[in-house]
């Protein structure tokens, strides 16, 4: 096999490898989020699987650009292995056989952990679609709210540009999302600290954001089990055929 020859076909076998290594991290993906949509589990087994192949995909594009410090062996050795090239065009290539080419190791998913986008950077970008719901733990230090919602580990708060009656303070800097709003026809200032939320969600979209190291380990439980059939997104979790509140198996939303 010419030189030029064997360097494309190096470049097809590592292309197949590529995409079949991805393949195989985007069905995790897709079997997670399955789960998650027929309420098998939680949205951050989902959040989870979504960074490890983030890690996945980082650390397999790693390997393919050492490909020209001597690890095309290796890469085909592992592309052997999946059967994308044979015995003898292995050995054709490489002049050695399979079993004298040391595999490439098992992808470690905890070695690279893709950060989340910045809090604010996400609440701005989702604001513009509408409504949001911040998951916040009042009980920390700065979270001003109501005194009958302080100390509540798991509060829902909805704000938005557009609302009725309408947040005209509404504000997002660097250190919280705050604004005046009304409960119960009640006007009150909330200010929440970045550090106190750990999950934001379109209202419309339900696009959003969950920040596993903020959530609190009395949320975790809960956040971690599908939300309760009869919890809309948009009201207060009600029992049905009457109008209290409830605590439900999920997050509240205080509007």
């Amino acid at each position: 096999m010419a030189g030029e020859e064997k360097l494309e076909r190096v470049q097809v076998v590592l292309t197949a490898l590529l995409e079949a290594e991805l393949g195989d991290s985007l069905a995790e993906v897709e079997a997670a989020l399955s789960r998650w949509r027929t309420g098998a589990s939680g949205v951050l087994e989902a959040h989870g699987e979504l960074l490890k192949h983030a890690a996945r995909a980082e650390q397999l594009a790693e390997r393919m650009a050492r490909v020209g410090a001597g690890g095309a062996a290796t890469l085909l050795r592992d592309a052997f292995d999946r059967g994308l090239i044979d015995r003898a065009e292995l050995v054709a290539i490489c002049g050695r056989e399979p079993e004298d080419i040391e595999p490439s190791p098992p992808i470690d998913v905890d070695a690279i952990k893709p950060s989340p986008p910045p809090k604010r950077q996400l609440v701005e970008s989702l604001l513009g679609d509408g409504p949001i719901l911040v998951h916040i733990d009042s009980r920390l230090g700065g979270v001003r709210v109501p005194a009958s919602l302080a100390g509540d580990s798991r509060l829902v708060l909805r704000f938005g540009y557009g609302l009725t009656p309408a947040i005209v303070d509404l504000s997002v800097d660097d250190d919280a999302i705050s604004g005046t709003l009304t409960f119960g026809g009640v006007p009150d200032r909330c200010v929440v600290p970045w550090n106190a939320v750990y999950a934001v969600v379109a209202e419309s979209t339900q696009r959003g954001m969950v920040w596993p190291d903020d959530v609190p380990a009395t949320v975790a439980p809960d956040l971690l089990s599908p939300p309760p059939a009869s919890a809309s997104p948009d009201t207060k979790a009600t029992d049905p055929g009457n109008d209290k509140p409830r605590r439900g198996g999920h997050l509240k939303l205080v509007k």
